[in-house]
């Protein structure tokens, strides 16, 4: 009879399978996503456990009333007794969104403030001096048909832990630690963006109509489950995200994260790089409009 404690288990594949298995508010969030990102307007603040998640000192100058300021690994803690959905703040919108896929893996019911404490005062504005059209005539920048999306094999998780569980904490607890690795600016991707495995997530139609950086394939968005569109990523890392604003990329990325796969998000997507030609889904500069 095989020891079972000493009997090696595929970290990954036990992980994957585990969430897969979970519900669409918790383990597969990622591929629901439905009401995540909340506008400030008719916002009633009073329904939620505010987490703000900026330095201290920030937070003392200015925050929602009832906020909670944590540090992003401080999270679980300070969401510990919560009665009400979690709330999530940050200056953009873009930390806020990793951080509420974490909670929602374990669970929590979470959502976050679009655009971040920028959205609430003028004076707390992160966005409109990042909002940029620098790109939209690019030679990196192109209209061209989505090559057929590539297929990897999953990456190599080594927690030592042996259960589901275990293992997605001690993920989630990697992941609580490894946000400053998972962003990367326009400026570099768009300097040589045939070193990386880019993937814009966007619908076809907007990947057409829009354009896209170089190489970038097209990958539907809440399709990352095994049976679909998981692969696309390569374990061996230089994995680049994308989506309009950064908030829905730092959502999903953070799920991949915890799965082992090194991803960024372009910080602030596509509006630091055309701005000017998205007709939606961006920030609304100047400042209030």
């Amino acid at each position: 009879k095989k020891d079972e404690s000493t009997e090696e288990i595929n970290e990954f594949e036990t992980l994957v399978n585990y969430l897969e298995a979970q519900p669409g508010e918790s383990g597969q969030w990622v591929n629901t996503l439905s009401g995540w990102i909340l506008n400030y307007s008719g916002l009633d603040l009073n329904n939620y456990f505010i987490l703000d998640l900026r330095k201290a000192e920030d937070f003392n100058k200015m925050h929602l009333e009832g906020a909670v300021n944590s540090t992003l690994t401080g999270i679980f803690d300070a969401v510990a007794n919560a009665t009400k959905p979690v709330l999530c703040v940050c200056y953009t919108g873009q930390t806020a969104s990793y951080a509420h896929t974490l909670l929602r893996m374990k669970g929590i019911e979470a959502y976050v403030l679009k655009f971040g404490m920028s959205i609430v005062d003028q004076s707390l504005d992160k966005w409109t001096a990042n909002c940029s059209n620098q790109y939209a005539n690019d030679p990196n920048w192109v209209k061209t048909a989505s090559p057929a999306l590539p297929k990897f094999d999953p990456p190599t998780l080594n927690t030592g832990k042996k259960t589901a569980e275990e293992i997605l904490d001690a993920r989630i607890d990697f992941a609580l630690n490894d946000w400053g690795n998972r962003l990367i600016t326009a400026a570099t991707v768009m300097a040589n963006p045939d070193n990386y495995n880019i993937m814009n997530y966007w619908p076809e139609s907007e990947y057409n109509k829009y354009g896209h950086i170089k190489g970038a394939y097209q990958l539907t968005p809440k399709t990352l489950t095994t049976d679909q569109n998981l692969y696309v990523f390569d374990p061996a890392g230089n994995n680049i995200l994308y989506c309009y604003t950064g908030q829905t990329a730092a959502a999903t990325v953070a799920y991949l994260d915890v799965l082992g796969y090194d991803v960024k998000s372009i910080k602030f997507g596509t509006c630091a790089m055309i701005w000017e030609e998205l007709e939606s889904h961006k920030w609304p500069k100047p400042w209030g409009e």
